[in-house]
């Protein structure tokens, strides 16, 4: 389904990303994962924007390194998406996702839009 709506969105500037929840990952499947797939698509279009890698450098610095959060993650797709217009993002199977991961991750548009 996601591919189907992509393959619609190519060469009609849309950036379309997607998302797919799979119940045998769902330990895998943490807002934080599915939110940090969509930068990996939008970056694989064409670099990786300054913004990004300084949040990346940053993340390595505390702590003696860790990895980027939800917040982060958040504010690098507000500062992204607001160069590209429009932007579409699937989700897929979203209902084999946890429950507490579902709602976060349904929360994070309002919060990057």
């Amino acid at each position: 389904m996601i591919g189907n709506l992509c393959d619609r969105a190519r060469g009609r500037e849309v950036a379309a990303m997607g998302l797919y929840c799979d119940f045998l990952a769902q330990h895998e499947l943490s807002t934080t994962n599915m939110l940090g797939a969509i930068p990996k698509q939008l970056v694989s279009r064409g670099g990786i924007p300054g913004h990004t890698r300084e949040a990346f450098r940053a993340a390595g610095e505390e702590l003696g390194g860790r990895g980027l959060r939800s917040p982060d993650i958040v504010e690098i797709l507000k500062k992204t998406i607001s160069t590209l217009r429009p932007v579409s993002i699937y989700i897929n199977a979203l209902d084999e996702s946890t429950e507490k991961h579902r709602r976060e991750l349904l929360q994070s548009p309002r919060e990057i839009v």
